[in-house]
């Protein structure tokens, strides 16, 4: 199965933006430190599909909790290592958007690149004004073109939330990808962050392979979220 995709802003690089939940909940059931291995365990995959490109692809990751930071910024995946995340505070899920916006308007005015992708990951509810910050974030061109992934970490995540980040696109088809456990988490991370790129990179007939249905073997020390 497939969903359909909006056509490339160019042919340069490939921008990748992973907007992260580091809020103090992050903290419980291993859910950081099985997203600090995910997305490690990520990179050499994402290094195969750069070699495959005529332009480079380049990192970015932004935490939110109180407030937001960057925690990468437009690091080649050549040269690029994760380092583990923080959690500790709230969920200003709306502040993350904000700087991610103003990074946009700023640092990306007159850029050219292939379709940007934009992984969206959180275990909760946001503890300010979301509406807002996503609203600045779809205003920005490159914002509004992405291709917007949100990935729930547990089952007190608010899905409506982040189905508005995905927003409208691919006709409704894509829905939030729902991780109980960590081999859950694991596998959607990957697939976000190398399947869709291949599919930004590479399209076909302008769509994008949907995720596996995932039915985990959940090991005895391994509890679900």
């Amino acid at each position: 199965m497939s969903i359909e995709r909006e056509g490339k802003m160019g042919a340069r690089d490939l921008h990748l933006f992973f907007l992260i939940d580091a809020s103090d909940s992050m903290s419980y059931g291993g859910k950081a430190e099985t997203l600090n291995n995910a997305i490690r365990e990520s990179i050499p995959h994402i290094k195969e599909i750069a070699k495959e490109t005529e332009g480079t692809i380049k990192i970015h990751a932004l935490s939110f909790s109180t407030g937001a930071r960057w925690i990468v910024r437009n690091v080649d995946v050549k040269d690029f290592s994760w380092e583990n995340i923080v959690t500790k505070g709230v969920t200003d899920m709306g502040r993350g958007f904000e700087i991610l916006a103003e990074k946009l308007d700023t640092e990306f005015q007159g850029a050219r690149g292939y379709q940007p992708v934009m992984i969206l990951l959180s275990d909760g509810l946001p503890t300010d004004d979301y509406e807002q910050g996503l609203k600045k974030l779809k205003q920005t061109k490159w914002g509004s073109k992405a291709i917007r992934i949100s990935i729930a970490i547990g089952s007190e995540t608010d899905m409506d939330v982040l189905q508005d980040f995905i927003g409208d696109s691919f006709r409704g088809e894509l829905k939030p990808l729902l991780a109980k456990n960590a081999s859950d988490l694991k596998n959607y991370i990957r697939w976000a962050s190398t399947t869709v790129s291949t599919a930004s990179i590479n399209p076909v007939k302008n769509t994008i392979p949907l995720p596996p249905t995932l039915e985990s073997e959940i090991n005895v020390e391994e509890l679900d979220w």
